[in-house]
């Protein structure tokens, strides 16, 4: 019972900032536009390619890195990669072999990836600074989908 009220208390400072950010109305439509049935638009494919170069580049900046060289292995370019993973897997419709091309990887390293950053989410006190970069990713994502769904 009192995990409820955490996250109730949580998801009501969330929705009390994001009318703070954005104004009421513009934070109802938000909310309806994200909580109501999805709306298909007529080229699914380009708007999981408007998202896809947006979570890259957002990534490259979030994460400091250049997510476009492939030879780069630090842990900063392998958090970015991962977060886009598991985001390009949660918001679009794209398979994990269609993500592993966008990185030259194959799609059982996405899924290893994919459940890795899921594992590194839920226990955000050890990971505090991939956990920080992502939220703050997920944000900008969620503000993109918000206004690309706003202008259909």
């Amino acid at each position: 019972m009192e995990v409820e009220k955490t996250e109730y208390s949580q998801l009501q400072q969330g929705v009390d900032k994001l009318i703070g950010k954005f104004g009421v109305s513009k934070a109802r439509n938000i909310i309806e536009q994200l909580s109501s049935p999805v709306k298909k638009r007529t080229n699914v494919k380009q708007q999981s390619q408007l998202i896809t170069a947006f979570i890259i580049s957002e990534a490259s900046i979030v994460f400091q890195v250049d997510l476009l060289q492939k030879e780069v292995r630090s842990k900063a370019y392998r958090d970015a990669r991962m977060a886009s993973y598991h985001l390009l897997n949660n918001y679009t419709e794209l398979s994990y072999a269609e993500i592993g091309k966008l990185f030259n990887q194959g799609r059982y390293g996405v899924y290893y990836h994919n459940k890795n950053c899921t594992e590194l989410l839920s226990i955000p006190q050890f990971h505090k600074r991939f956990v920080t970069n992502y939220q703050t990713l997920e944000t900008k994502l969620l503000q993109f989908i918000a206004q690309i769904n706003e202008t259909t």
